[in-house]
């Protein structure tokens, strides 16, 4: 798009530029403005990406932990003057093609972005977002679905206990379930004991229920004005478009307002303290090596750029990778089994902090392991770093700011959550993205010996402002919050008067009839079929073999970084090795390698990568169910300059992995272990219906085994076994390298830029020359047909459930699949969101589509129920096989689909997502034959697929992770049988 040429000075549509900024190695123009009658701020990153995003934040910093900001982000998108419908945020995901839409809730901000790439959706998507932030109607039904509410457990039995309900206060159980979530609020309130980051800006579930939908509204007036909003806008749409709009839509009907938001530096105490905090676990748990110890200490202020850069750069030497000290000393201590979580330097609040520690230990440790940093840090500070491994250590730096990314999340974001804390407290959005200038005088001034030693008996050895906190689990304290909230409901049980009574239930009644009234929408900007582009966006390659390999070449705009792919089938490795698969992976790039310890190889991959990687992968069959190919990839990228040395490594680890050295592999092992099980509390829906899964096809038993509780059960295994059995098992890796690495077998990718091709091919060649090669012939995977039905319960400690159904289906090209992908579109927004999570109050209610792995499921997340859940999805897919929809949700869903069909990739993942679409058999033509299938997707096609695949299939399995408490009183209670097992 033509843009217009802005200059420091200028003033268009009242807003003055104040700076421009060529980002060469970003390959972008930063513009940085001021709206002059509100003092609004501005920062356009221009350049040529069609995946324009927006987004729009406030200053928010809480005065207590009941959630305000939280809620308020959740209940802004709940209607607004222009756009007066319940929920116009979630109506708005199925009928656009946006490649992202959020909203979020940080310490001191929240934050309003989406993008697309369609300039129509974008423009309906900013008029919402805009007047959703500034205009929104908050009303009090919105505030009680979305924040909290008391309810009577039988909703219309005065007589029967209360209860809270709310999806942010479900949420909050959720999240501080985590210990991680815990580690990072605890430490905040130990470490900023007089600002605002010592409140829980997400809500603690106990303070939640104090918040009042006035004090709601107070905060919106107070804090949602342009005088205190940062707008930021990137892409290739023009600057002026965006002011025009933006001084339309809201400047205009504002004047400057002095709002106090400013968020002071933190006071710095002069001794360090100490503090135990508790997590809940379920009663009878094992509490050894469940504990979490961390020491961390209050930094530079993060105005101070040249210096958050040093302490950045500090982190990663001190514990970036296995042979950095700090972290060597940590995990070869044996003292914890894994690095604490948020380890490292931290530079999103005012007053930054760096912290180091270790989970799996126990609380006895704790002093033990505050020493060990601290002597660590003693000895780092007498000898220093050498001058390699500070090199190292700038060369990642130089790559993570390189690379294009924008796989999970939008590019545009990730470099919006780089400079939101600077631009936010400092006024200063370019100091992290154009680094030249402090990353020249950081190599000028580390050429002296005595900077780093300087450096951390600043901020680290002689500063008293340092906590250390050790997060303790204890058995008793869930049904501890369990009491005290049923007596804190007693009590206003006990208070209540008969209107009192006869108003909670009148409030009930009221909110159920708004969420069941079906809204007039046609106020809400839509898309039409005709927005649609009717083919993907194709990407090009060409193949050219080296020494008889297949080489798929993909010429992408990758900002001078090459990535190498390659696929080895695993079909020649014993049976009995294949569940240790995905540990061979993860071992093989973590242990030494061609006599190189393992610390030597993690300073070479630090020093000339930007990471390598291994992992265990299964391509579906487009064609049969059943049928597919179980492959090992590998993966690893690296600056152009720099690509000899990546295959010189990727050859060493690939041919040479060193399985001997059982400390190391223990170690490996049990940090595995402690990030699995820290995941599940965020993750509890993919691994309950992975599970889930498991019982319906061999391919997503093998995926389950792989990726699953059943690979968590495998690792707990081996780090309780003594050295000789483990060293025993340890040989199980060498031999699935002897069996899998062969050339003949390989297919490999590269995705860079042309013009690097040929400097590339002989150090490909060299990689290839030193493969084993044997020649044997190729065969997909294919496994016996083995359904079991029924349904499961996994224990673990959380305080809500995750709730799936997931039903076998059909493969990816028969003609069914299309409508298939439509209908679980039209399920979540026709039926399960009002459901479960505004009727029910869980965080998330979901449909999920896997056309390729032939399977459809049925998720809530982070959910109060378990048993109501369960009757939803029947009821569920009866609403839809008695087409309860309207035709123009068939439309909405139509849309909805072709933004998950046509979500972008970085220039990196283009080619090794279309080298896996080769790899598969998944044509273009295939491809293209979906897409047209869901365009022509009907009613009747909707009615029919739901009545065969949901209502009358019987191949389905229920899976749900909850505590122990939970799945037994639902088990009680249901008619047919659960088995429960602990995870």
């Amino acid at each position: 798009m033509q843009q217009t040429e802005f200059h420091p000075g200028e003033q268009l549509h009242g807003f003055n530029v104040l700076r421009k900024e060529v980002i060469e190695e970003l390959n972008l123009t930063l513009i940085q403005l001021q709206h002059d009658a509100t003092g609004a701020r501005w920062v356009h990153l221009q350049n040529s990406d069609s995946n324009n995003l927006f987004a729009v934040g406030f200053r928010t910093p809480p005065a207590d932990s009941t959630g305000i900001a939280h809620i308020l982000e959740h209940t802004a998108l709940c209607g607004s003057r222009h756009y007066p419908v319940r929920d116009p945020f979630f109506s708005m995901l199925k009928r656009s093609l946006n490649t992202f839409m959020n909203a979020m809730t940080s310490s001191d901000w929240t934050l309003y972005p989406f993008s697309s790439q369609n300039l129509k959706d974008f423009k309906n998507l900013r008029n919402i977002y805009l007047d959703a932030a500034f205009f929104p109607l908050l009303r009090e039904q919105d505030f009680l679905q979305e924040g909290h509410r008391l309810e009577f457990s039988n909703v219309n039995d005065p007589s029967s206990p209360l209860e809270f309900k709310g999806v942010v206060y479900n949420e909050m159980k959720g999240a501080m379930a985590s210990p991680s979530s815990l580690l990072y609020r605890r430490m905040g309130a130990a470490l900023y004991p007089t600002t605002c980051y010592r409140f829980n800006s997400g809500g603690e579930p106990s303070d939640i229920p104090d918040l009042t939908w006035q004090s709601l509204r107070d905060f919106h007036a107070r804090y949602y004005h342009p005088s205190n909003a940062w707008f930021y806008s990137y892409g290739d749409i023009p600057l002026a478009e965006h002011l025009e709009t933006a001084a339309d839509k809201v400047m205009q009907h504002f004047s400057r307002l002095e709002i106090d938001s400013v968020i002071p530096s933190e006071h710095k105490t002069g001794e360090p303290t100490r503090r135990t905090e508790y997590f809940p676990i379920d009663p009878g748990e094992e509490t050894a090596r469940k504990s979490i110890v961390q020491t961390a200490w209050l930094t530079c202020d993060i105005e101070e750029s040249f210096d958050r850069l040093a302490l950045n750069l500090l982190s990663t030497l001190l514990l970036g990778n296995p042979a950095a000290p700090l972290h060597n000393a940590l995990i070869n201590s044996k003292l914890g089994g894994n690095l604490a979580p948020g380890s490292g330097f931290q530079d999103e609040n005012r007053t930054t902090y760096f912290a180091a520690g270790l989970q799996a230990t126990d609380p006895e440790k704790s002093e033990e392991i505050e020493r060990l940093i601290l002597d660590t840090l003693e000895t780092v500070s007498r000898n220093g770093f050498e001058q390699e491994r500070i090199a190292g250590a700038i060369h990642r730096l130089e790559f993570s700011q390189r690379e294009v990314t924008g796989d999970r999340y939008p590019y545009a974001l990730g470099l919006l959550m780089k400079m939101m804390g600077p631009w936010l407290h400092a006024d200063d959005p370019v100091s992290v993205l154009k680094l030249d200038q402090n990353l020249n005088r950081l190599r000028d001034e580390t050429l002296d010996k005595s900077f780093f030693p300087e450096l951390i008996k600043r901020y680290l050895i002689d500063n008293r402002h340092r906590v250390t906190l050790t997060l303790a689990p204890d058995p008793a304290l869930q049904e501890r919050l369990d009491r005290e909230t049923a007596t804190r409901l007693n009590r206003i049980a006990d208070t209540l008067t008969v209107e009192e009574k006869e108003q909670i239930i009148a409030s009930a009644a009221e909110l159920k009839e708004s969420q069941e009234q079906e809204e007039d929408l046609s106020c809400l900007p839509s898309l039409e079929i005709s927005d649609i582009p009717e083919k993907e966006e194709e990407t090009d390659w060409e193949e050219r073999a080296s020494l008889n390999t297949p080489v798929e070449w993909f010429d992408q705009p990758t900002n001078g970084i090459g990535y190498f792919n390659a696929y080895l089938p695993i079909d020649s490795i014993p049976p009995e090795l294949v569940p240790y698969l995905p540990l061979y992976c993860s071992l093989a790039t973590q242990v030494g390698a061609a006599g190189y310890s393992y610390t030597e190889m993690a300073e070479r991959i630090e020093a000339h990568t930007g990471g390598i990687s291994l992992s265990s992968e299964i391509l579906n069959d487009p064609d049969q169910p059943d049928r597919f190919q179980a492959l090992v990839s590998i993966r690893g990228k690296a600056l152009n300059s720099k690509q000899e040395q990546l295959f010189a490594i990727l050859s060493d680890v690939i041919n040479a992995a060193d399985f001997n050295d059982i400390d190391r592999i223990r170690t490996v092992l049990l940090q595995i272990q402690t990030s699995f099980e820290n995941s599940i509390p965020g993750s509890g829906h993919l691994f309950a219906a992975r599970a889930g899964a498991a019982k319906l096809s061999p391919a997503s038993a093998l995926r389950e085994q792989w990726t699953g509780i059943s690979l968590l059960h495998l690792i707990r295994r081996l780090t309780a076994l003594d050295d000789d059995s483990l060293k025993a098992e340890a040989e199980k890796f060498g031999l699935i390298a002897t069996h899998l690495i062969n050339r003949a077998r390989m297919t490999c990718a590269i995705t860079a830029e042309e013009k690097t091709f040929d400097t590339t091919t002989p150090h490909l060649e060299s990689f290839l020359a030193k493969l084993p090669s044997v020649a044997n012939g190729a065969a997909k995977t294919t496994a016996a047909q083995t359904v079991t039905t029924g349904r499961f319960g996994w224990a673990t400690s959380v305080p809500v459930s995750y709730v799936t159904r997931t039903f076998r289906t059909i493969p990816f090209s028969h003609s069914d699949a299309a409508h298939l992908l439509v209908l679980a579109k039209l399920l979540r927004a026709g039926y399960l969101h009002r459901e479960i999570r505004e009727k029910g109050g869980a965080y998330g209610g979901m449909a999920s589509c896997n056309i390729e792995s032939g399977l459809f499921s049925l998720l809530s997340y982070r959910d109060p129920h378990l048993a109501r859940t369960l009757a939803t999805f029947s009821d569920a897919a009866k609403w839809a096989a008695n087409g309860s929809f309207s035709e123009e949700s068939i439309k909405e869903t139509q849309i909805s689909v072709f933004a998950d069909l046509d979500r972008p990739l970085s220039p990196g993942s283009r080619g090794s997502h279309q080298f896996a679409n080769n790899r598969q058999g998944m044509t273009l033509e295939k491809r293209q034959t979906l897409r047209q299938r869901v365009l022509a997707t009907s009613r009747d096609d909707l009615i029919r697929v739901a009545r065969t695949y949901l209502v009358d299939n019987r191949q389905m399995v229920d899976s749900i992770i909850s505590n122990e408490e939970l799945l037994q009183k639902a088990k009680s209670g249901l008619k047919e049988e659960m088995i429960i097992k602990r995870i």
